[in-house]
């Protein structure tokens, strides 16, 4: 092996950077070669290697090389702390060099890899070194260190990177700019930037960005918002115009370069480092010179653009003279300054409307009505709504361009930033609307209007807005119809619109705000600035924007329904101290020592209610039937959604003081009462205030295993099996006896019986997973929220390592035979099923259910877990009936609620209304008779369409392995919900088109489908002895199937 020498340079600021080692680095030998690199021979010495990991071989003998080495430490802290190494090798004669073949033939790169203080990521670490640092920092470092971080975190190549790793990246990328298009970094720091090199760095960033947008879909989202921070700039003319036309204008002018005047400290400033603070310097200058050198229209526009006299005093070429007033050229100044504002907008803006028009013209083929009518109304000219509907078809038109399949990055730059130049048209065109009194039709077309535009601005994560937006333009032509539910349908648009607004302003702040943190922490900017991060980004964007429209329309789309503020949920009156919490998540752990009001900004859904909670009010919309919704009624909970966000503020604003709120109707009233009254409700133990203190103490038979591991339908008993199963075979046989009629379908069934899981713990093959978990399930740590996901999760971590006795899978294998059902026909499929089933086992140990148990005071020790089995009927509808109105407690009334396609969407309450109804039953005894189910005349009345954004498919014939535990179902205790049913094969979660569902759309399909659903209701509550139901189903095919019922709570 020749002999070495390393060629190298220390980066400091930036990967890439060369800069002269400090002396005390250097290792023995070696010698400066030029004022930025060192060079040092490497050291011979031999090292040994495993074969295996040398060719695979799974020997462990050693073999041993000669190496040559050099180790290099790199010390330093703070603004001092070295980065890394840059270097190249070569052999001694230097007649032969070494780069890296693997990275273009560039230069080889060691970066340190030590934990930052303010981040864990090496990319953010990156950012924060180069900021944070002491040394030189320009704008044009910036720009070339970011176009380096996304050409190597962003840029398709070889290996695979899941989307989610590019948008991550990429989102903290945009969020280091965004801090620095916003001034909370600085803009110049001991160095002198000629305008030409920022402009061309400048122009390169934005090719990179144009790049990505092309070439990742994906990243289209972000890399939109990234092309808003920074200036087009250009390959170096525009940017040495800056330089240059300064001069000119004061040369033509006679303005003499002497030191002390206004005009030569902006020139200075100029000529050294241009930033986009000049085109504020620049407006303020005109405005000044306009108003005939008043100094007042100086410094107001100034302050409007976020340029403060300190600012200007803290440039390296500091500017702290006033404009001199120049009367007798006020004219020739104003024309030449308006045109150099054009120069600085054409390197520093990028997105100025006119520009880009002109840039894109001959792209486009000219100059269409729309972008002309948008250029000339900018300012404020016509109707906010002419204005907003010419916004949104140009930017069809830029879409049909070339924006939709993006290929070429230049001209895809182009029409970016007429896309985003016309998008803050569209932004002032909507703040005009809001001060406009338009009437209900002018704010639907609005507020379609907006959320088209929202779609446009979204390329990337659009679907639901689209598909919103396609239902939205049905329900204008139900309305202009004369369809007497349009204003239901339109209700039920918006909420999902709501939604999906909500849905993206969580993950902008999923993306984003973890990196604002880091970034602004360990960049000393200011605490507010960081907090307000994706607040501030959102409030920005179309999304805030299409908020505010539906928040003016929602109150008339209520009325014209017929609709109050509130869905009332569980009806119990309640009273206790107020709480206003952010999300019911984050107390769900807590015990109220006092009764507590809770009014929460997000509620999931698959929450349990704290102890000493006694009611629930949220601005979600939250399934009436859903599984969190039965346990509130079960716990005698008040809980309720509001439409109107600022009614339910004035309660939150209560926050700490004694009310008492009961439900009057369709509506929730509230009023102040003294504290010794909830006191004393509390001490005797009664009234609204005292539910949820005091444990119930319900104590569960410990189940012993039964001595087999499958059994079937006609063994399905108590002592043996849960209430689901044991409901199961009791509707076969109303089946079979004629009790309920024959068109209802009943799925094929087999179980895994209670005392299973503990059972196989004590086979020798588990002992160690018995073990580890006696020792978690001892060490659970339920003081506080994050302590107890944490230790939770380690026992259902444990519980899924456990293995299957050889002869159970068989065992399992011939009873679902017996059954009728198909088992899994390979060793692969039969993973699939032991690794559902143990997931049903290990949801004992899920959040909600311990402390739903805690809470009750039941031993979480003593629960056992048994499994219904039955095959999963790919459903085009689920739905779930309450055979007495849970809402009102009428008990001739039904209520059910129906979703597209699987039923978790509904029972698992994700967000959004499943679409719901109601209607009168017949008499018992004609029920039980089955001549009749409904009451004479009765159809059923929807109450509301469904506003969830998706649906969940099976993408294959499978098995489902359903919870059924020893704790549900019990007097005084419902635990409907809380433990887990999974199926074999992950569901496929797809976005709901409602526009075209016939459930929705086609009354006659409505009308039918949802009478069989209510008889079905109706007879299953005969069958089981008039027993109010809690019944779970499906359609498919047109076929009604009932999976599970239970007494309904």
């Amino acid at each position: 092996l020749d002999a070495l020498v390393l060629h190298w340079g220390v980066a400091r600021d930036e990967p890439g950077q060369w800069l002269l080692p400090d002396q005390a680095l250097w290792p023995s030998d070696t010698a400066v070669v030029s004022d930025m690199s060192v060079e040092t021979p490497l050291v011979p010495s031999e090292g040994c290697l495993l074969m295996d990991m040398r060719d695979g071989l799974d020997s462990v003998d050693e073999e041993c090389y000669p190496l040559q080495s050099l180790a290099i430490d790199l010390p330093g802290e703070g603004a001092d702390e070295l980065m890394g190494l840059q270097f190249v090798l070569r052999n001694e004669e230097g007649t032969t060099w070494y780069k890296d073949t693997t990275n273009g033939n560039s230069n080889y790169r060691a970066n340190y890899s030590a934990k930052s203080k303010t981040s864990s990521c090496e990319l953010l670490d990156t950012i924060i070194r180069a900021e944070a640092g002491g040394g030189w920092w320009t704008l044009m470092h910036r720009f070339n260190l970011a176009s380096s971080l996304l050409e190597k975190e962003c840029t398709p190549g070889v290996d695979k990177r899941s989307p989610l790793v590019d948008i991550a990246a990429a989102s903290k990328i945009y969020v280091w700019l965004r801090y620095s298009s916003t001034r909370k970094l600085t803009w110049q720091r001991n160095y002198n930037v000629k305008p030409r090199e920022l402009s061309a760095a400048q122009a390169k960033l934005t090719r990179v960005i144009a790049g990505l947008y092309s070439s990742v879909p994906h990243l289209r989202d972000v890399t939109r918002l990234m092309l808003g921070t920074v200036g087009k700039g250009g390959e170096g003319g525009q940017g040495q115009q800056i330089r240059d036309e300064i001069l000119n204008i004061m040369h033509r002018n006679n303005i003499s370069e002497k030191k002390g005047i206004w005009m030569e400290e902006w020139h200075q400033k100029l000529h050294n480092n241009t930033t986009p603070d000049d085109i504020v310097i620049c407006e303020a200058y005109i405005a000044f010179l306009k108003a005939d050198m008043d100094l007042g229209e100086y410094w107001r526009v100034l302050g409007e653009g976020g340029v403060t006299r300190e600012r200007l005093e803290s440039f390296e070429r500091a500017i702290r003279q006033e404009p001199t007033p120049r009367p007798e050229i006020k004219t020739a100044l104003i024309k030449d300054f308006l045109n150099y504002l054009k120069i600085l907008k054409s390197v520093h803006s990028g997105a100025d409307l006119v520009d880009c028009i002109r840039a894109c013209a001959k792209g486009l083929g000219g100059v269409s009505n729309a972008l002309n009518y948008v250029r000339v109304a900018q300012n404020g000219g016509g109707d906010a709504l002419q204005l907003l509907t010419a916004c949104v078809e140009a930017r069809h038109e830029l879409r049909d361009a070339g924006l939709a399949k993006a290929s070429d990055p230049e001209w895809t730059r182009e029409l970016l930033y007429l896309d985003l130049a016309i998008d803050d048209v569209s932004r002032r065109a909507v703040e005009r609307a809001g001060e406009a009194a338009y009437d209900l039709e002018q704010q639907m077309r609005l507020a379609g209007l907006v959320t088209e535009n929202l779609a446009l601005s979204l390329p990337a994560s659009n679907e639901d807005i689209v598909l919103s937006l396609t239902e939205w333009r049905r329900v204008e032509r139900a309305r202009r119809e004369g369809d007497p539910k349009w204003a239901l349908r339109a209700k039920a648009v918006v909420d999902r619109i709501r939604l999906a607004v909500a849905l993206h302003a969580d993950a902008v702040a999923d993306d984003m705000q973890g990196a604002a943190v880091d970034i602004g922490e360990g960049c000393g900017i200011e605490s507010w600035a960081v907090e307000l991060f994706t607040e501030e980004v959102i409030r920005g964007g179309p999304a805030f924007a299409l908020s505010l429209v539906l928040s003016r329309l929602d109150p008339g789309l209520r009325a014209e329904a017929d609709m109050g503020a509130w869905q009332i949920i569980s009806p119990s009156p309640a009273m206790g101290f107020v709480r206003h919490v952010d999300t019911l998540r984050s107390v769900m752990n807590d015990t109220f020592e006092r009764p507590t009001i809770l009014v929460a900004d997000k509620v999931g859904g698959d929450e349990e209610v704290p102890a000493g909670a006694v009611a629930v009010l949220t601005t979600c919309s939250v399934d009436v039937l859903s599984h969190s919704a039965v346990r509130a009624r079960n716990g005698g909970v008040l809980f309720a959604t509001c439409y109107d966000p600022d009614i339910l503020k004035t309660l939150a604003d209560a926050d700490g003081a004694p009310m008492s709120v009961t439900v009057k109707g369709d509506d929730v009233a509230w009023e102040a009462v003294d504290a010794s009254t909830i006191h004393g409700a509390t001490h005797a133990g009664t009234g609204a205030s005292g539910r949820g203190l005091v444990p119930s103490g319900i104590k569960l038979e410990q189940i012993p295993f039964c001595g087999k591991f499958s059994v079937p339908l006609e063994e399905f008993q108590a002592g043996v099996v849960g209430a689901k199963a044991r409901n199961t075979r009791a509707l076969n046989e109303s089946l079979g006896g004629g009790k309920i009629p024959d068109w209802i379908r009943l799925p094929r069934s087999m179980v895994i019986p209670f005392g299973t899981m503990e059972h196989i713990l004590k086979d020798p093959m588990n002992k160690s997973v018995a073990a580890e978990l006696a020792q978690l399930t001892a060490t659970v740590d339920d003081s506080s929220e994050a302590s107890l996901t944490r230790t939770l999760k380690a026992c259902r971590m444990c519980v899924r390592s456990l293995l299957p006795p050889p002869e159970m899978l068989d065992e399992i294998e011939d009873a679902m035979l017996d059954a009728g059902m198909e088992p899994p026909e390979s060793e692969e499929r039969w993973g699939n099923a032991w690794a559902a089933l143990v997931a049903v086992w290990a949801s004992k140990w899920n959040d909600r259910a311990f402390v739903s148990l805690r809470n009750a005071g039941i031993n979480h020790s003593d629960l056992r877990m048994s499994v219904l089995v039955q095959p999963v009927v790919d459903a085009d509808y689920a739905f779930v009936i309450h055979t007495v109105n849970p809402s009102s407690n009428d008990e001739s009334e039904l209520y059910a609620e129906v979703v597209m396609g699987l039923g978790e969407v509904l029972v698992g309450n994700f967000p959004g209304r499943a679409l719901s109804f109601a209607v009168k039953k017949a008499a018992a005894a004609e029920a039980a008779a089955g001549t009749k189910y409904l009451a004479d005349g009765e159809a059923p009345r929807v109450l509301g369409f469904p506003s969830k954004s998706v649906l969940l498919k099976i993408p294959r014939p499978t098995l489902i392995f359903r919870s059924d535990s020893n704790g549900e179902d019990l007097d005084g205790y419902a635990g409907a919900g809380l433990y887990e049913s999974v199926p074999m094969d992950k569901e496929q979660t797809l976005h709901a088109d409602y526009s075209a569902d016939p459930l929705v759309w086609d009354d006659a399909f409505q009308a039918d489908l949802l009478t069989r659903i209510a008889q079905a209701g109706v007879a299953i509550e005969a069958a089981m002895g008039g027993v109010p139901q809690d019944i779970e189903g499906v359609v498919k095919g047109g076929e009604i199937f009932v999976v599970q019922t239970r007494p309904q709570v």
